[in-house]
């Protein structure tokens, strides 16, 4: 049986690249306007627009690629060698979610994406949702059943 942090972690790696998926077609939910949308998700000094859609579009991809590597490890592929492949994977994934989520906190960052309501949010949200994600990835690579 699939561990739960694994069903967990797939369901908002999706429903994260749903988002970007959504603004990769321009539209600006949840916000009312693009400008509102880039100060809210990006949060780059004076931003005024989203990125170029194939960013976003990128974005969701590898989202969906890392909702199949927990798959993977939760026991849907087969195979050793391919299973220390999904192992190393999911250990990089762990780092770049847990630098990700502690990077709101470092005064560099916030140098760099100052624009409200992206900083707040960054701080009170986006980081800590990170975390969580970096655990319950932790949770997969520690209960994965290959």
């Amino acid at each position: 049986m699939m561990p739960f942090s694994a069903i967990l972690v797939v369901a908002v790696l999706l429903g994260i690249a749903v988002l970007h998926l959504l603004w990769a077609v321009g539209v600006h939910w949840p916000a009312k306007d693009e400008a509102t949308l880039a100060k809210t998700v990006v949060g780059s000094k004076d931003i005024q627009k989203m990125p170029p859609p194939l960013a976003s579009l990128l974005v969701a991809v590898v989202l969906i690629g890392a909702a199949h590597v927990v798959l993977a490890h939760a026991g849907l592929m087969q195979g050793f060698m391919l299973f220390q492949m999904y192992r190393i994977i999911l250990v990089a994934m762990i780092l770049v979610f847990s630098l990700r989520g502690l990077a709101p906190y470092i005064p560099h960052w916030r140098a760099m994406v100052p624009e409200q309501p992206f900083a707040r949010f960054d701080q009170t949200r986006y980081g800590p949702l990170c975390l969580v994600i970096a655990a319950l990835l932790l949770d997969v690579a520690l209960t994965g059943r290959m």
